[in-house]
């Protein structure tokens, strides 16, 4: 069964650096494919807290450098291959992320495949094919991802500021992951907002949609009730992840369950 595993739900610097929400980004199994996205701090604990094993993993996507979504990147690395005794899988991202002050130190790059994120690259593993459609507006090279499986498709929108050429790059999609960090734009801050995330579902439409990723505003606002609002009035069924949480795609259908 395909599922995705929350290995943290925080996003933005307060709820992370105090760890009001874990930040060990989530763990994907698609049909035979592992992959772990967006390894922030705490990651490696977390995968080992919820009885997940780094071995069985082919591959480690980081949609951007930013440390809450890249802390983890190198350690988790290391348990992927055995310490680097066993070179083997993918480590996908961007180009930023290897080159200038890069954060996957060259040390376990030997370790892995390593492919650059371009705009509208393809990579297929195992039958499951990824598509890194648009690049997203961010201070940093960042791009989210469309995963086929054999349940259907599954985008995810990581951190970046509303623009409209992410409805197109991901319509079609069956389900919907989106980090949402904010309540309120703050033109500093390059980040969707609530309405924002609301306006993307409803018109990209997916089955389900899960919302991630929260700052600190969205906790004090309580991320379920957003999540219930959105669905009363966009129609599409939409959750708010918890740390820890997986959700199970099957047969075109979504069902919820708790590690």
């Amino acid at each position: 069964m395909s599922s995705v595993t929350f290995l943290g739900t925080g996003g933005g610097r307060m709820v992370v650096l105090n760890q009001l929400r874990k930040s060990g980004g989530f763990w994907l199994k698609l049909d035979d494919l592992n992959i772990l996205h967006d390894p922030g701090p705490g990651s490696l604990v977390m995968i080992h807290q919820l009885g997940l094993k780094p071995r069985d993993l082919d591959a480690i996507i980081l949609s951007h450098r930013h440390i809450d979504h890249s802390c983890d990147v190198n350690v988790v690395t290391e348990a992927m291959t055995g310490g680097g005794f066993t070179p083997r899988g993918h480590l996908i991202a961007p180009s930023d992320c290897f080159n200038s002050d890069p954060v996957i130190l060259q040390y376990v790059r030997p370790f892995v495949e390593i492919n650059e994120i371009k705009k509208g690259m393809e990579i297929t593993l195992k039958d499951i094919t990824m598509k890194f459609p648009v690049e997203n507006m961010h201070p940093v090279e960042t791009y989210g991802v469309i995963y086929t499986f054999r349940s259907g498709r599954l985008g995810y929108i990581p951190d970046t500021e509303y623009f409209p050429g992410l409805v197109t790059a991901y319509e079609g999609v069956d389900y919907l992951i989106l980090n949402v960090v904010r309540m309120k734009t703050d033109k500093r801050i390059r980040h969707l907002n609530m309405d924002e995330a609301a306006e993307l579902i409803n018109m990209i439409r997916p089955k389900k949609a899960i919302l991630t990723h929260f700052g600190l505003q969205v906790l004090k606002s309580s991320p379920e009730h957003q999540a219930k609002l959105i669905s009363e009035k966009t129609g599409v069924e939409v959750i708010a992840a918890r740390d820890g949480m997986t959700v199970n795609f099957k047969n075109g259908n979504v069902n919820n369950s708790n590690v």
